[in-house]
């Protein structure tokens, strides 16, 4: 079990695989202790922190549930030094097109990746704002930059809505030194992609890239470390693409 944890808590949601377990491992490592919030059990992540010598615990729940958010704070407050890093990672991603996609479909995408979000930074803002420079990480995506994205308007919809959350917070809780940043990937290589996402349509995002080799979870760990390190207090309301130059900016 890790002994110095002065790095505070980092809460991360969806941390049962993909970016999200990437991210709790590294965390961990970085010497944070890892909460982890999603509607799976959370057990290979727990067991690669835990075998490594780090902290984590996880609470089965949604995090775009305002009981269940509540429930796990008080989980967490109770066994773990003070949240100073949150992550909000837990989102879905349903191919769609924009005739088929039904009112109760758009609901519950915004509610995952958009709702999530704003449960989660209010009920850690107490704990962010004692620790006298907390940091939040929001997933967005490079989606909503592309023109050439199909079948996907709901789901571009909450990621433009992530960076209008993540710019309007970082300009309410500077006062606070909290900031408040959005990661936006291109398409990462997680197991749901592989499974989900035809090779050809794969094949066809890495030709647009400038690099053309597509990204893995380990190839964003790095931008996460500096956006949540001490030294990056200056940075705030800030998109870093992380996409082999698939879109202009």
């Amino acid at each position: 079990m890790l002994s110095d944890t002065t790095r505070g808590t980092a809460v991360v949601t969806g941390g049962a695989q993909g970016l999200g377990r990437t991210f709790s491992e590294a965390l961990a490592a970085n010497g944070h202790a890892v909460a982890i919030l999603d509607v799976v059990a959370c057990d290979e992540t727990l067991d690669a922190i835990t075998s490594s010598g780090g902290l984590g615990v996880s609470f089965i729940g949604d995090a775009a549930d305002p009981a269940d958010v509540s429930a796990f704070r008080d989980f967490i407050q109770e066994q773990l030094p003070p949240v100073r890093v949150l992550v909000n990672n837990a989102g879905i991603s349903p191919y769609m097109p924009f005739e088929d996609t039904s009112i109760n479909d758009w609901h519950r995408i915004m509610r995952v990746n958009l709702d999530s979000a704003f449960l989660l930074s209010q009920a850690f803002l107490n704990d962010l704002i004692a620790t006298g420079a907390g940091r939040i990480v929001n997933l967005t995506s490079t989606v909503v930059w592309d023109m050439q994205v199909r079948n996907m308007t709901a789901y571009v919809t909450s990621k433009a809505g992530i960076v209008g959350f993540t710019r309007a917070l970082a300009g309410e809780l500077g006062v606070h030194k909290i900031t408040v940043n959005c990661i936006a990937p291109g398409i990462v290589l997680t197991p749901d992609i592989e499974e989900r996402v035809s090779k050809d349509r794969l094949e066809l995002y890495r030709d647009r890239q400038a690099i053309k080799s597509l990204a893995r979870p380990t190839d964003l760990v790095s931008a996460l470390e500096f956006l949540v390190s001490e030294s990056s207090g200056q940075v705030t309301a800030t998109v870093l693409p992380i996409n082999g130059g698939r879109v202009s900016w």
